[in-house]
């Protein structure tokens, strides 16, 4: 029997040629997929990277700015208390000279003032 092929052998031979070939083709076509799919992936995630650095970036940007405004407007308040304090004295102490100086004339007007408000509140 050595050295004599049947139609059989012949086939088994031819298809394990095909199966090898198919093999070869897939395998090469897969690792080939694959390097491309994982280089797709690599370049996404990349990417991903670059926009949430940027993100993270505007987002500090962004709050060294709001501090910033409120520091500068805490300051510009505290300003306009510190002034609308010293207007609300002044005129405190006006008023007091006027009481001072013209105590009748101020009482008169006192009165002319609480009759108009009386009548306003009553409508």
């Amino acid at each position: 029997m050595l050295g004599v092929y049947t139609d059989g052998d012949k086939e088994d031979k031819a298809m394990l040629g095909q199966k090898q070939q198919s093999e070869d083709r897939s395998d090469g076509g897969a690792g080939n997929g694959t390097a491309l799919n994982f280089r797709q992936a690599t370049d996404a995630i990349d990417k991903l990277r670059a926009r949430i650095d940027q993100a993270a970036a505007a987002m500090r940007d962004l709050t060294q700015v709001s501090e910033h405004w409120a520091q500068g407007t805490q300051g510009r308040v505290r300003d306009m208390a510190t002034e609308l304090r010293n207007q609300g004295e002044r005129a405190v102490s006006t008023v007091s000279q006027q009481v001072e100086h013209n105590p009748l004339t101020s009482l008169a007007i006192a009165f002319a003032v609480g009759c108009v408000l009386g009548t306003l509140i009553r409508r």
